[in-house]
């Protein structure tokens, strides 16, 4: 079962209905002042895991650090870094592993999950670029 602990959660704008995300990564626009989206490519830098599911232009609560549930695109085992997963616009921002040069590690798996979709258990980290 996929537990949380949150430690830094903010609030931005969303930048797209963001109703079928909760639980996944986000990342900033450019926007002055910010908002945040879902990622349009894998190579994006993570901002955070989103934790509601707010339509357009709603608050946005987005967990920068602390374990947080996370969607995962794939089985995932504890001690495995993750990466966003991008396959199209509609199917982006779950949780991959992380693998050498692609992507930024953004957090460590501590509860696994076993399919696609399950939620898996994950202790953020800052963005950092695929090792």
């Amino acid at each position: 079962m996929a537990t949380e602990n949150g430690v830094l959660d903010l609030s931005f704008e969303a930048a797209e209905s963001l109703t079928n995300d909760q639980y996944r990564f986000v990342v900033l626009t450019t926007d002055s002042p910010a908002k945040v989206r879902r990622p349009d490519a894998q190579n994006e830098i993570p901002f955070g895991v989103l934790q509601n599911a707010p339509a357009s232009g709603g608050a946005a609560v987005v967990r920068r650090l602390g374990v947080t549930k996370l969607q995962a695109g794939a089985a995932l085992t504890n001690n495995t870094f993750v990466r966003i997963e991008y396959n199209d616009a509609a199917d982006a921002g779950k949780a991959v592993p992380l693998v050498a040069n692609e992507g930024y590690a953004v957090g460590l798996v501590v509860g696994s999950a076993s399919a696609e979709d399950d939620l898996a258990t994950v202790d953020l980290i800052p963005a950092t670029p695929g090792i």
